[in-house]
């Protein structure tokens, strides 16, 4: 039985011409199965032509897993759209694998550029990429770079031992209490770990999700001891950075009508039992309900969030 409670999607945007070399790349490279979903344009104001094309790394029947995979979500938009723009709010996806440098090798091998992967101080093992629409994509791996064991399996999807994760979608913050409260209070997630990278890099990274697991540092989220377990772990979290040097009136564009156009990021999408559903509904304001099971907000930053509960 997988948990009702999951983040679904996240909603990219791609040009009409571009769309045959956003599913070659993620199913066919990236080892992704697709599915074009027909939806109603009421219900997805973001989906001028009625279909989502959905990317998800899903497991087999064979498999254990009992978490609800996340899927990378694109709708086509015929109008000019940005991928990158000054004070951008949304940063990227985030595939966790075993292996970062056999992934790398491999994509090379297909063709598409991207560097080898390093240990970034003690935050993770990691190297990035753009896919042909320039949305930007972390490998990252599930231990450090001193905890690493190669194991010899191949074969999988990116050239892994196992099944990668779509681990993280990753957005930026204005203001850290506001939205750390907004994500556990109102949307009912739990914080696994936060990162501090140091004093060179001033920003701060919290990992929300949708679990009941505790944290092997539950009395310290920001032990290094929690930063492999939460990678490890079989189900998406919303990535959060603060950078600590912005002003008090500083806000990151996460909307179309912030200025900078048409935004390649049109937000993400929730999975969430009914009774929490209305109950998140009821704490927020400008909620936007198309009825008992879909329900549209607004992050405190301005991120559109979908919450369903079909």
């Amino acid at each position: 039985m997988s948990v009702k409670n999951y983040i679904k999607h996240n909603i990219l945007r791609v040009q009409e011409h571009k769309l045959n070399s956003i599913i070659h790349f993620y199913n066919k490279v990236c080892g992704m199965v697709y599915e074009c979903k027909t939806v109603s344009n009421n219900d997805y104001p973001y989906c001028s032509d009625g279909k989502l094309h959905l990317f998800t790394y899903k497991h087999t029947d064979t498999q254990t897993n009992t978490h609800s995979p996340t899927s990378v979500c694109f709708v086509v938009e015929k109008t000019k759209f940005s991928v990158s723009y000054r004070n951008q709010g949304y940063w990227k996806i985030g595939l966790v694998l075993q292996d970062v440098n056999k992934a790398v090798k491999y994509l090379n091998k297909e063709g598409v550029s991207v560097g080898p992967g390093s240990q970034f101080v003690d935050v993770g093992f990691l190297t990035s990429l753009c896919d042909p629409q320039g949305h930007c994509i972390e490998l990252l791996q599930d231990t450090f770079e001193g905890n690493f064991k190669e194991r010899k399996e191949k074969g999988g999807p990116l050239d892994q031992p196992y099944l990668p994760t779509l681990g993280q979608i990753t957005i930026r913050c204005a203001d850290a209490e506001k939205t750390c409260k907004f994500y556990s209070e109102v949307l009912g997630m739990k914080l696994l770990c936060t990162e501090v990278p140091g004093n060179r890099y001033p920003f701060t990274l919290y990992f929300f999700a949708y679990t009941q697991e505790t944290p092997p540092r539950a009395d310290d989220l920001a032990a290094v001891e929690n930063r492999e377990w939460t990678y490890q772990r079989p189900y998406c979290q919303i990535e959060i950075q603060h950078r600590h040097n912005t002003s008090s009136d500083f806000a990151y564009v996460t909307g179309d009508e912030q200025g900078a156009g048409t935004l390649g990021h049109a937000g993400f999408a929730l999975h969430v039992e009914k009774e929490l559903l209305q109950e998140i509904a009821g704490k927020c304001e400008g909620a936007h309900v198309l009825g008992e099971n879909l329900v549209y907000l607004e992050d405190p930053d301005g991120y559109l969030i979908q919450l369903s509960s079909d």
